[in-house]
């Protein structure tokens, strides 16, 4: 705020100062009216004031500028010193010379010289536009020029050529011409090709206009013989000075952005074709009225701005053709992008949504199949966390080129979100797709992913595959049925340890994961403990852990589906512990604790009384009991305790560390390896510590999902 307030207070002043001093130069031309002697001063002396302001400006704005501007500056500031070089040789001559200078002088050259730099550095500032932008721009200077000066050479020079000499006429007309040039290529370039300007710029361009238009004036007063030292014409340039200080003092205070340019640039073809086409007729018909026919300079003019025209309209259709070409090229892009992922390549997750209910429709005229396989690619969070995200995108694109060509040619292989990516078997039966996915599986595994730098990413995946149309399978329609499917294998596939296939709804599958014979009931009760006991999942996870560690230890699956249960239900008994005991955030006191040591107890009466599963009882009783004998309730020791109770307190511990609780904060994954190895052979099996460690360390042990509805954290 407090830099646009002095920007707001330095242009003020800066346009007050401009002001005073046309205000000032006015006053003294009207004084020098009558006097000679103070109208040389006033026009000679005075009237070099700005212009040596000017040069200096023009220097700070070039050294501040950057880019084209920069180059743009220099140009101007060139200009500047030019034709203040040749105000001074002008004043010299009016204080040296009797008649004034003659015409042409040196000063003369100075000032077409001044403006021929000028003129490119306008284009060269706006030089972001195309090639054929900036050369149609010069041609439209051209043209208005050419135009401008024929009428003009035509019309009022050619008259009064008897008056004076053919030299004098030409580079005293050349000046307003080269305004004009420097004015039709602002308004070309800036309007046309660019969305914005720079101030200093817009403000350099009126100072040229009032330029054209004061340079006009003192064409014909020369031509007439009118032109004094004492003419109010002067007050003009002294405009286009101050104009030009004031552009220089804006481009030297702060750096200007370079000019925004226009994709598809308003083609103003109106001005310079208007011009060459009344020029045309306004010289022919001067010569018909004058000569009685078209003189032969006429038709070499009116060829030269036909021609210009000619090779203007080229110049657009080229601009036309390219653009035409860079939006085709921009649409298939983002046609492409709009159904492929940007990191892989592959198609993105609506593409497949729309071609798996495609597929479907057709499976279900031609009655065949059609099978998906979601592959989700194990431990990937680790590498993102140890290698950074640059080596996680490099494992996506690599884990993408694999799958793409472990696949049939007629698969469509889509990223489904995340490191999860899903492939779409059309035509495939349940054999088939488990044939795919292994062939999936052992490409992601095969090698490991070489990363920047030679480092070394071993790459596994977990893969659920799930069919529709085949027998046992869902039917064709049921999309959101055939999804929910896949996604329930690759949950087991991660839960059985990962790195594996797993499909649907197969019984050697199912057995390993779920026990129909639990009491809905009891499992309902158990998921209503673990919403009081934090905010994430606990009996759940509890009993996938236990699957798995008992898996590791060569338990009997009747063995490991019992295991499995018990844990699932392990913590039921706290149903009768008082909440306030449960979600006390501070140490519980003994008879807090007696109350909370009997919830094992309380299960396996609940497993008993209520249920038909009286042998999950005692493993549910003894999941506090301590390898050692100092657990509870019935200080059991070492192989007394139910080898599954062995495994559920493991795991019931790690869960319990690994979760936010209202009188601890969760121990990191080192930190709850730490109090495991501690408690190896006082309150764990040391056979069962050691394999769940191990799947820790093969990264078998997951995260703890969080809670739909999570409640205050309470003790374990």
């Amino acid at each position: 705020m407090r830099v646009d307030a002095d920007q707001r207070r330095f242009a003020r002043w800066a346009v007050s100062a401009g002001v005073a001093w046309l205000a000032l130069f006015a006053l003294l031309t009207a004084f020098s009216q009558g006097s000679e002697a103070l109208a040389r001063f006033v026009a000679n002396v005075v009237y070099v004031v700005p212009l040596a302001l000017l040069v200096p400006l023009s220097y700070l704005a070039a050294r501040r500028s950057r880019g084209r501007l920069r180059t743009a500056w220099w140009l101007l500031a060139l200009s500047n010193a030019l034709w203040l070089a040749g105000e001074l040789v002008w004043s010299t001559y009016a204080y040296a010379r009797p008649g004034g200078p003659p015409t042409p002088s040196v000063a003369d050259v100075a000032y077409l010289a001044s403006y021929a730099v000028a003129l490119p550095g306008i284009v060269i500032g706006f030089g972001g536009t195309w090639a054929e932008r900036q050369v149609r721009c010069l041609l439209d200077s051209a043209l208005v020029t050419i135009g401008v000066g024929a009428v003009g050479w035509t019309l009022v020079v050619g008259p009064l050529l008897p008056g004076t000499t053919k030299a004098a006429a030409v580079v005293t007309f050349a000046q307003p011409l080269f305004a004009v040039a420097i004015v039709t290529a602002l308004v070309v370039v800036g309007l046309c090709g660019h969305r914005t300007v720079p101030a200093s710029f817009l403000l350099a361009g009126a100072g040229f206009a009032v330029a054209g238009l004061t340079d006009a004036g003192y064409a014909y007063l020369f031509m007439i013989h009118s032109y004094g030292d004492a003419s109010w014409l002067n007050l003009g340039w002294q405009l286009e000075a101050v104009l030009l200080c004031l552009a220089a003092a804006v481009a030297a205070r702060r750096t200007e952005p370079e000019p925004e340019v226009r994709g598809l640039d308003r083609d103003l073809a109106v001005l310079p074709a208007a011009v060459a086409v009344l020029s045309i007729a306004g010289i022919a018909l001067a010569d018909r009225i004058t000569h009685g026919q078209l003189s032969r300079s006429t038709l070499v003019i009116a060829a030269l701005l036909v021609s210009g025209l000619l090779l203007r309209q080229l110049l657009v259709t080229r601009d036309r053709t390219r653009l035409a070409a860079a939006l085709a090229v921009a649409l298939r892009e983002q046609e492409r992008l709009a159904v492929t992922d940007g990191l892989t390549g592959l198609y993105n997750r609506r593409f497949f949504q729309e071609m798996l209910r495609l597929d479907a429709d057709r499976a279900e005229r031609d009655g065949q199949p059609v099978s998906i396989v979601i592959v989700d690619l194990d431990r990937f969070k680790k590498i993102n966390d140890t290698c950074g995200h640059p080596a996680g995108d490099r494992v996506l694109v690599e884990a993408a080129d694999r799958i793409r060509h472990a696949v049939r040619p007629a698969d469509l292989v889509a990223r489904y979100g995340g490191e999860e990516f899903v492939c779409l078997l059309p035509g495939a039966g349940e054999d088939t797709a488990l044939e795919v996915a292994e062939r999936v599986r052992r490409a992601l595994s095969r090698t490991p992913v070489t990363l920047p730098g030679g480092r070394e990413v071993r790459l596994t995946a977990s893969l659920g595959v799930a069919s529709a149309g085949t027998r046992g399978g869902r039917p064709r329609g049921d999309l959101e049925g055939l999804i929910h499917d896949a996604d329930g294998a690759l949950y087991r596939a991660k839960a059985r340890g990962r790195d594996r296939v797993v499909a649907a709804g197969r019984l050697a599958d199912l057995a390993l994961d779920t026990d129909p014979d639990l009491p809905p009931a009891l499992v309902w009760l158990a998921d209503q403990i673990d919403a009081k006991l934090g905010n994430h999942e606990h009996s759940t996870a509890v009993s996938r852990w236990a699957l798995l560690t008992g898996e590791r230890l060569g338990l009997r699956q009747s063995d490991l589906r019992r295991t499995a249960a018990a844990a699932r239900l392990h913590d039921i008994g706290k149903i009768n512990v008082d909440d306030a005991i449960l979600t006390k955030p501070g140490r519980l006191g003994e008879a807090e604790w007696e109350v909370l040591r009997r919830h094992p107890q309380e299960g396996a009466r609940l497993l008993t009384e209520l249920s038909d599963r009286a042998d999950l009882a005692p493993l549910v009783g003894a999941h506090h009991e301590r390898y050692d004998g100092t657990g509870y309730p019935a200080r059991l020791r070492g192989d007394a305790i139910p080898v599954e109770a062995r495994i559920i307190a493991v795991c019931d511990s790690w869960a319990a560390m690994r979760a936010d609780r209202a009188y601890a904060a969760a121990l990191t994954e080192d930190q709850a390896r730490q109090q495991i190895e501690r408690g190896r052979g006082t309150q764990f099996d040391p056979e069962v510590a050691d394999a769940f460690l191990a799947l820790v360390d093969e990264g078998a042990i997951d995260e703890l999902a969080p809670l739909r509805h999570p409640e205050p954290a309470t003790h374990a």
